[in-house]
């Protein structure tokens, strides 16, 4: 898999510093920022032999990197509270590290790393598609974000190591790309809406499909199998044909 860093807003050069400098300790080289204000010169002395990740950051936004991503994971130390809040439903970092090294080589996974003072808005957590949180132990689970991503980068490079040396290769199905995923969920809403579902609810059955996919991590055939089954439903509801539950008639 290959790994890109993303920073949302970042202020705080010394921060911003040592988030190239953890990238450059795990061999990770692609960095995106999202509407910065922090003192480029100020950040290449935090960075240390990071420096060039810092030189070659990308200017972007979360709508453009969830087209080029496989998997776009957010972080948070705040979690949901209640059973409907979907959107801070959160994954631990070796949960996250298993799915990420059982991609094949290529795809693209982006951690994001919110606001130093105030983390990532539902609104942006709502775009992606997993989030992880660090469990510290403690009820004070805020941490630094190049902590944090230092944490996130050596679960993934260690049990990438562990599956190199310990595992029987094999051939695997040829796994969902964000197309097919991303069709899956629109037809997922277009059932609801056929269906007369809540509308307040619409927002977070979208999320909680999108975050079932991706723990799923499913193969090409299995999405579109789901796809056409809710593409049928669809065409059915607006046919204005409607069958019993179990097919009772």
């Amino acid at each position: 898999m290959s790994i890109g860093v993303v920073i949302v807003e970042p202020r705080l050069y010394i921060n911003v510093g040592y988030v190239a400098r953890i990238m450059k300790n795990f061999g990770v080289t692609k960095l995106f920022l999202i509407d910065p204000s922090y003192d480029a010169e100020k950040a290449n002395k935090y960075a240390m032999h990071g420096r060039d990740i810092l030189d070659s950051a990308i200017i972007t936004n979360l709508n453009e990197l969830r087209k080029c991503s496989k998997l776009l994971v957010g972080t948070t130390a705040l979690k949901g509270s209640t059973r409907l809040n979907v959107l801070r439903d959160t994954i631990a970092t070796d949960q996250l590290a298993a799915l990420v090294n059982a991609f094949p080589k290529g795809e693209n996974v982006s951690i994001i790393l919110g606001r130093e003072s105030s983390g990532l808005k539902n609104r942006e957590l709502e775009i992606c598609d997993l989030v992880v949180a660090i469990e510290t132990g403690t009820h004070y689970r805020t941490m630094n974000i190049s902590h944090a991503l230092g944490i996130i980068l050596y679960e993934i490079n260690k049990q990438e190591a562990r599956s190199i040396s310990g595992t029987i290769t094999y051939k695997k199905p040829k796994p969902a790309s964000r197309l097919e995923t991303d069709l899956l969920i629109k037809y997922v809403s277009a059932a609801a809406e056929g269906a007369g579902y809540d509308i307040h609810k619409r927002h977070l059955l979208d999320s909680a499909v999108k975050r079932l996919v991706a723990k799923a991590n499913p193969s090409s055939k299995e999405v579109m199998l789901m796809v056409s089954l809710f593409r049928k439903c669809v065409i059915r509801m607006n046919r204005g044909i409607y069958l019993p539950v179990n097919g009772a008639r």
